[in-house]
């Protein structure tokens, strides 16, 4: 009974920490709204052009499987789970990410039954582990749209550059798919496959944007496409949307730094009941038995972990500042 106890203190402890780094793992603004915001707009922009293309990328990397990879990763799940492995900047496969992640959910159930015999702990395991792989998504797609914005403000100077020698459009993505380092090489070299193979500008560009919804990428987008349509110069145009970059990663730095006192202050809020916990379960077990084997003890710990959750997301809503 003891063991079991001191097996449920530890999966309890790493489901919160799971879901609290999950809840503020983001310090300046929340990316789902943004993101959804970008997909709206760059739907509009893609109904303008020629919205029935799809992504030839997308189909030449279908075209490479066999028949049986091709039935499991062309469907609404694996273009999903597709979508977020790519915003993460991994190579690997939809279905068999997929299939490993069915296997080690299942294995943990098994696992966890056979050594606590105990149906919750057993309902919980995979719980923990599909919101683990969640937050590792999560965390390498901040880490890689970060990175992507910090280089494309680069990627504007070069493009300006290759602009004013002369260069066509077409050439200027070429150019900084070979200057320059990966993750922005990349994503601007399938633009570049995409234009050179007959998509529309309109459409390839919301396809860079849909693999990297990010507000710069958006502001480029719009800017290119009304110079395509009214004319003018890109080049200066380029050079101000890098100058209101830099203006919005100054700002966005500020911001992280004023608010990391309320981030760590988030931090020691929620860590402090579980550690003072675990230190009086582990001094005196007698005297924290009542509040786990008592039907009073549970109802205390089932509100205090609502106003707790409740208390978390307010903490969120509070740190979290669009810029």
């Amino acid at each position: 009974m003891e063991q079991n106890l001191q097996l449920y203190l530890i999966i309890l402890f790493v489901a919160v920490v799971v879901i609290s780094q999950t809840i503020l793992i983001s310090t300046s603004g929340t990316r789902a709204n943004r993101s959804r915001l970008l997909k709206k707009q760059l739907e509009i922009i893609a109904e303008s052009g020629k919205s029935h293309q799809h992504s030839l990328l997308r189909k030449s990397y279908l075209d490479k499987l066999s028949p049986t990879e091709r039935w499991l990763e062309n469907n609404a799940v694996g273009e999903y789970l597709g979508e977020k492995i790519e915003l993460a900047g991994l190579n690997w496969k939809a279905y068999k990410v997929g299939i490993c992640l069915t296997a080690a959910m299942l294995l943990s159930m098994i696992g966890t039954l056979l050594l606590t015999l105990s149906i919750k702990l057993t309902a919980a395991a995979p719980l923990i582990i599909f919101a683990g792989f969640i937050l590792f998504l999560r965390h390498k797609s901040e880490k890689r749209l970060h990175l992507f914005e910090e280089q494309f403000v680069e990627a504007l100077d070069v493009m300006k550059r290759a602009l004013l020698v002369g260069y066509p459009f077409t050439e200027v993505m070429k150019t900084v798919s070979e200057e320059m380092s990966p993750p922005i090489s990349v994503e601007f070299g399938k633009t570049f496959v995409e234009l050179n193979y007959g998509v529309d500008l309109k459409v390839a560009l919301a396809n860079l944007a849909k693999r990297n919804p990010t507000v710069s990428v958006l502001a480029f987008n719009s800017a290119v496409t009304i110079q395509k349509e009214t004319g003018g110069n890109l080049a200066e145009t380029l050079d101000k949307i890098s100058g209101v970059i830099r203006s919005r990663f100054r700002l966005m730095r500020k911001v992280k730094t004023l608010s990391a006192e309320g981030r760590m202050s988030a931090w020691v809020l929620m860590m402090v009941p579980f550690v003072l916990f675990i230190i009086l379960y582990l001094s005196n077990p007698d005297y924290i038995a009542p509040l786990l084997e008592s039907e009073r003890g549970q109802t205390v710990l089932t509100v205090t972990a609502v106003l707790m959750t409740l208390g978390l997301f307010w903490i969120r809503k509070l740190l979290r500042i669009e810029v």
